[in-house]
């Protein structure tokens, strides 16, 4: 047989191989989820984003693994095609839930602690655990961010060593991660708050740097123990809960319902008293405050994120800092501000501290850094740092540009990690100074390095200015002239941006310097995957710098919400 033939038949094969898994993709869609291809349900939540991606990533990864070592190749391009196919089918029900295709819904008109696209069955009747999901101005953009940032992770790491494994766990990341965002059930959340640390262990322990097993297991010995404390603190929370038999099937009279327990914790504040006392809800607080602050992560439980990010291959790495980082938040503002406001005034000055120490730490320590990935990593403490000042700001422009920074910082940071990746991939090397004159032979790589650079500094007219500026207004309205204190952290932010820059992109004359690391390899640019998935994260960081009010008008409201209808009243009450 000719070698032309082969290829004729080897690409026949791989095509059915594609055509075979789409349509069981297809068909196990509609099998699972009846109610929306017929239009007689309107849960477009539990399977088409959450249940899909893990079961079908989970049968891939099973199936790549029990094949013949000589088989996983010919699956290899079923594998990608699939999870590229439901990662978009994720992406286009979000997108069409946001645009009003599917569900009419004024996402500016939702009202604190009431949610759309709303789903709720019976999961554990016995002690009052439900299948409870739903979507509100705090919730929508961190669920569409995840389905974008899926799909643009698989194409830019398209090439990926055994692919049959790593794009299906991508896919189980992606489906976990947004568990997170629609739980209205504490037991629910904690469950996928513990599944998103297995696929991103693996992704680590596979495909990192040399030093991947100690990273691996040092971030999920940090974030596994720190989610331990958590999970104390909502069995406190479902046992110091007066027992209410006629509202609930359980044996206890209890529940762990989210909507419930911050129903009856606005109630209380209503009614001139703190929910549960405040030497309680100071305790709840503070161990469900542990758990998210070891996710952000801010200073001093920030030490696992270098360290991971650094050994991360470059589509964990990018999950890493675009969503899972925003868990962190995401619970404080479900969770902390929720139920505990009482207790959230009280630690509001801590909480100052802490964002203020993350934000100068985590700049300082980039200028003292000479790999790229963990000059990176660093970064996005210090951003993280930013977004914790937006709390503490109690104001209600500082929660809507702590929200929007986690927007922003998941497209922006994303694209600083692909780069990262890139360079890694092409020159075998992360060091910054080992090469000089990127730009002579890699035109485009540097190009979204330097652009991915400008974003994270906070250069007007991109996405992540919007948000550094509203929260840097809310901390002036709060703490007055003290924000000069983040402010001037920014000019170091500009600093070590514009160093890295000099040293990688333009030092180096007409001859550039080419890193020792690359031998006789020739340099090249980056692939055509590769330069998809970066100038798609490029256009949304222009997209939302101009046009902030697609995402912002939503977080406002959803602030505004937060603010009018329970810090208002707590603050009242108690004479601030």
């Amino acid at each position: 047989m000719s070698e032309e033939t082969t290829k004729s038949v080897k690409k026949i094969d791989d095509g059915v191989w594609v055509f075979a898994a789409l349509l069981a993709v297809i068909g196990g869609f509609m099998f699972l989820s009846p109610s929306l291809i017929s239009g007689s349900g309107d849960d477009w939540i539990s399977m088409p984003l959450v249940g899909l991606p893990i079961i079908a990533g989970l049968l891939m990864i099973s199936f790549g693994t029990v094949v013949p070592p000589w088989r996983k190749e010919k699956i290899l391009n079923a594998t990608r095609y699939t999870c590229l196919a439901i990662s978009l089918m994720s992406l286009a029900i979000c997108t069409g839930m946001f645009v009003g295709l599917f569900i009419g819904v004024g996402w500016e008109e939702i009202t604190f602690n009431h949610y759309v696209v709303e789903a709720k069955y019976s999961w554990i009747d016995s002690i009052g655990v439900y299948w409870h999901v739903g979507l509100d101005g705090l919730s929508f953009p961190m669920v569409w961010l995840t389905s974008l940032l899926i799909p643009i992770t698989i194409v830019t790491t398209w090439n990926e060593e055994k692919g049959w494994y790593y794009h299906p766990l991508l896919l189980v990341m992606g489906g976990a991660l947004i568990g997170v965002f629609v739980s209205l059930d504490l037991f629910m959340f904690y469950v996928f708050w513990e599944l998103t640390l297995v696929p991103m262990f693996f992704l680590i322990l596979n495909w990192g740097g040399k030093d991947r097993r100690y990273a691996a297991q040092k971030f999920f010995i940090y974030t596994f123990t720190a989610s331990v404390i958590m999970l104390l603190g909502i069995l406190i929370l479902y046992f110091v809960q007066t027992p209410d038999y006629s509202t609930t099937t359980s044996f206890t009279g209890r529940t762990f319902d989210m909507y419930e327990l911050t129903r009856d914790a606005h109630i209380a504040s209503i009614g001139g008293a703190p929910w549960l006392g405040l030497g309680l809800q100071k305790l709840l607080f503070v161990m469900f405050a542990v758990g998210f602050l070891v996710k952000l992560p801010v200073v001093p439980f920030h030490t696992w994120l270098p360290d991971a990010h650094v050994q991360a291959p470059t589509g964990g790495s990018m999950l890493l800092a675009g969503v899972m980082l925003k868990m962190g938040a995401y619970g404080f503002f479900r969770i902390c501000i929720g139920m505990f406001p009482d207790a959230l005034i009280d630690f509001q000055t801590i909480l100052m501290l802490i964002g203020m120490l993350s934000i100068f730490y985590g700049a300082w320590a980039c200028l003292g850094q000479t790999n790229l990935k963990r000059m990176v990593a660093y970064s996005s403490v210090s951003h993280m740092g930013l977004i914790l000042l937006g709390i503490a700001s109690m104001q209600p422009l500082g929660f809507a540009g702590a929200l929007f920074m986690m927007f922003a910082h998941g497209i922006i940071s994303p694209l600083l990690f692909a780069v990262a990746g890139s360079l890694k991939h092409h020159y075998h090397t992360l060091e910054i100074g080992s090469m000089r004159g990127l730009a002579k032979w890699s035109p485009w790589m540097g190009a979204y390095m330097m652009f991915g650079w400008m974003a994270s500094l906070g250069l007007p007219l991109l996405a992540g200015f919007v948000a550094e500026v509203a929260i840097m207004v809310a901390f002036w309205q709060q703490y007055g002239w003290w924000v000069l204190i983040p402010a001037l952290t920014l000019i170091i932010t500009a600093a070590y941006y514009l160093w890295s820059m000099q040293r990688i992109i333009f030092e180096g004359g007409e001859e550039g310097q080419l890193p020792e690391s690359l031998g006789d390899d020739k340099p090249v640019d980056i692939d055509k995957t590769e330069n998809i998935g970066m100038i798609i994260m490029a256009i949304l960081t222009v997209l939302f710098g101009i046009l902030p009010f697609i995402m912002f008008d939503m977080m406002s409201a959803y602030s505004s919400q937060v603010f009018d209808t329970i810090l208002k009243i707590v603050m009242a009450r108690r004479g601030l």
